[in-house]
């Protein structure tokens, strides 16, 4: 009887303990989108992606945005920052002064006006100035028709293509890429947005995923390829010779994709995507 007692008393203290409101509170610092400019930082100088070549610190305004004992080091066809999907740094709107050092030397010092909202920020050379793009945010998500079908945010997921491919060290490459995609179960590609110049970069664009893996998110492989000015595929040196440019990515359902042309179309570091995740 005691033992019934007590078991009693026990399954009603937990009752109470488990209707307790508890409140779980985050460092948060409040943005204002009115006077505040939230940005992703990305450096994608045509280089080996080696130590030598890693950004230590990264300063604006002169204030410590990300180093190695912080937020990370800037690497080579990455961005900052980095530990998860959807982080930005916040600074107030108009001129911003960005300074990188390596190794304690200062290699990049450049200011650039930004206005408020969500932009991306790619450096891609040490001498000039970075290329600003709105990070189209109301496009992370869509919907798309293809025949009697309507697909949403169960079935989609968004890929946006940017181009900084170089054609040789020191050259962009002059021409502009038609990004395209295609499932197994496709006859044909698809485009991603129209065909883009250096330093841009299209729409946000859906990509229709078919469960070729039955997770709690459902994936599948989705093939690339890039045409280029001439309608032709893309040809890259691949380190022996040259050869058609062709990729493949696991898309997920709800997720939007930045795929990065980056690197040195006829040479080495070669020309491939690197991806970045924006939701």
């Amino acid at each position: 009887m005691k033992y019934f007692k007590l078991v009693l008393i026990s399954a009603a203290v937990l009752s109470l303990i488990s209707c307790t409101k508890h409140k779980i509170l985050f460092d948060t610092t409040k943005i204002d989108p009115a006077t505040q400019v939230e940005f992703q930082l990305h450096y994608f100088e045509p280089i080996v992606n080696s130590a030598a070549y890693y950004i230590d610190s990264v300063f604006v305004n002169g204030v410590l945005y990300s180093s190695v004992n912080g937020s990370g080091q800037l690497l080579p066809y990455n961005g900052v920052p980095g530990g998860a999907v959807g982080r930005f740094f916040a600074v107030k709107a108009g001129d911003v002064k960005f300074t990188f050092y390596r190794k304690g030397n200062v290699v990049y010092d450049w200011t650039v006006n930004l206005q408020p909202g969500k932009c991306n920020i790619f450096v891609h050379d040490l001498t000039k100035a970075p290329v600003v793009l709105d990070n189209l945010e109301d496009q992370y998500r869509a919907t798309v028709s293809s025949g009697n079908n309507i697909y949403g945010t169960d079935s989609v997921a968004t890929v946006r293509f940017y181009n900084f491919m170089y054609e040789d060290a020191n050259t962009p490459y002059p021409g502009k890429l038609q990004y395209q995609w295609k499932r197994d179960d496709m006859a044909d590609y698809e485009n991603v947005g129209a065909p883009v110049a250096f330093g841009e970069a299209t729409d946000r664009v859906p990509v229709i995923v078919r469960k070729t893996y039955f997770n709690s998110s459902g994936y599948c492989i989705i093939y690339y390829r890039i045409l280029d000015e001439n309608g032709d595929v893309l040809m890259k040196w691949n380190g022996s010779r040259f050869a058609e440019y062709s990729d493949w990515w696991y898309a997920y359902i709800g997720r939007s994709y930045n795929h990065i042309m980056r690197g040195i179309r006829t040479a080495s570091p070669t020309t491939d995507v690197s991806l970045w995740t924006s939701l």
